[in-house]
């Protein structure tokens, strides 16, 4: 297969449109796999796949419609259905797309949000003319993705605001739910030397990652290289792990096991969003997960959807989100960095994956607001996190899940948007950079830059006043007086 150094040059330089680059993130395209771009335009997309290294072909009617269409494993019929103003056309184009899928068909089309960047004309059908004269239907979220189903006949997945996946095996879209969701990478420490961990390093650490990422050792018959492997080094998997209990003696085993865990309780319980899918239809390394973690389906999924039902329990999530060790707690809601997102506890987390189920990943997100009075989830993005002391807020995109509403609002043009304070409070502690951002935040202090109310310094223009009433500026994370 194509590297992923490949893949991250070609969507760094802009070679794949969102809905394209989200199947090659999401390893939709395996090696060997084929490439159909249904209304491929110009066939930008269709170039950038075939970088890549896979086998791509695309259709358009007015660019390449003497074009012949192939069935693919993967297909991608991005902003083609919002600019068909027929209704029967533009259901037929879908079903047309879907019947050359072999594995997964991407959709995208625009929102509603985006109707405030487009200059509308006067309606037309069920969508409007633009200014330039072309067809634009707008769709909201949940909209979209009830006409995709209706319209297939298959329930699709969320990958993003706009942009939703058919897959047509069952299990391949328990895969994708079960593995697009970032797990907390566990660092274990090897104190103690060994001769027999000297001389097999590299074979018994690929039985330490294993570990570290299921919570469990593997199962006879589950990985039949690694399980070679350690046979040929040292006789078993259980003398194996031996070995690095001895040479690891200060890991925590057991605290990997409960954290692994609760990853299940939280991916089994957000599964159900769709429908509780078969034992069988699970990936083979969730079965096995289920079976060493919670010995049987019936247990777990009992567990998962006590889980799923306290996660609609605002009093509970409040409690949670007061007492969670990362994260800025409001009276109202709890901010946290999207990577901290692990640490909280199960139920907050079921809560924050109701609204991705809903809404797919929202690109650029940095900040995770959790509302606690209300089942509010939004998506702030801060493109300069990390560099600008008092980073501008971009677009937030706000998910209402009880009335399975998404909306957003840019601020990308705004000269006076909304400015983040006291960056260290959202991150972890192990976090790059946090350090750094606590030492400005205790500089800004002694100087009275803060004070009580954060509303009155919330925004750029007030930020840059209360400087210069103080007299002074940043320069990176520091304060100077000018």
């Amino acid at each position: 297969m194509t590297s992923h150094a490949a893949h991250r040059t070609a969507i760094a330089r802009g070679d794949l449109s969102r809905p394209t680059r989200l199947a090659v993130q999401a390893n939709l395209l395996a090696d060997g796999d084929t490439f159909l771009d249904y209304g491929c335009g110009r066939g930008e997309d269709v170039a950038g796949v075939r970088k890549l290294g896979f086998t791509a072909s695309g259709w358009d009617p007015h660019y390449r419609p003497e074009e012949k269409l192939h069935d693919a494993d993967v297909v991608n019929i991005g902003y083609v259905v919002n600019v068909i103003a027929d209704p029967g056309e533009r259901r037929e184009a879908l079903r047309r797309a879907w019947n050359h899928t072999r594995k997964a068909l991407v959709v995208a089309a625009r929102l509603n949000a985006e109707r405030r960047t487009v200059t509308l004309g006067r309606p037309h059908g069920d969508g409007f003319l633009t200014g330039h004269g072309t067809f634009q239907r707008f769709f909201d979220q949940t909209e979209l993705r009830a006409w995709i189903d209706s319209t297939l006949g298959v329930e699709s997945v969320a990958a993003a605001p706009g942009i939703f996946i058919v897959f047509r095996s069952e299990e391949d879209a328990n895969h994708f739910v079960l593995h697009t969701r970032r797990r907390r990478h566990v660092s274990v420490k090897v104190s103690q030397a060994d001769r027999v961990y000297s001389e097999h390093k590299e074979t018994l650490d690929r039985l330490i990652e294993f570990f570290s990422h299921r919570g469990r050792l593997p199962a006879a018959g589950e990985d039949p290289d690694l399980e070679r492997g350690l046979r040929n080094a040292v006789g078993s998997v259980r003398r194996a792990w031996s070995v690095i209990e001895k040479v690891a003696n200060q890991t925590d085993w057991s605290s990997i096991t409960a954290a692994r865990t609760a990853d299940l309780l939280v991916d089994l319980a957000l599964l159900k969003l769709n429908r509780r899918p078969n034992f069988t239809s699970l990936p083979e390394a969730t079965r096995y997960d289920i079976k060493a973690l919670f010995g049987s389906y019936k247990e777990a999924i009992a567990q998962a959807d006590e889980l799923l039902f306290s996660a609609g329990n605002l009093e509970l999530l409040s409690e949670l989100a007061t007492t969670a060790t990362v994260g800025k707690r409001l009276p109202n809601a709890l901010y946290v960095h999207e990577q901290s997102l692990e640490l909280l506890a199960p139920a907050l987390r079921v809560y924050e994956g109701c609204a991705r189920w809903l809404v797919g990943d929202v690109e650029d997100a940095t900040i995770i607001k959790l509302a606690t009075d209300k089942p509010k989830v939004s998506y702030l993005s801060y493109p300069t996190f990390d560099t600008d002391p008092h980073p501008a807020l971009a677009v937030a995109t706000y998910v209402r899940i009880r009335d399975l509403e998404v909306d957003s609002r840019s601020y990308i043009n705004s000269d006076n948007p909304p400015i983040l304070h006291r960056k260290e409070e959202f991150v972890a502690e192990d976090y790059p950079g946090r350090a750094k951002f606590a030492r400005l935040t205790a500089q800004e202090e002694r100087f009275g830059l803060l004070g009580s109310d954060a509303r009155l310094i919330g925004n750029a223009h007030a930020w840059t006043a209360r400087l210069d009433e103080f007299g002074v500026r940043l320069k990176g994370h520091r304060v100077v007086r000018t």
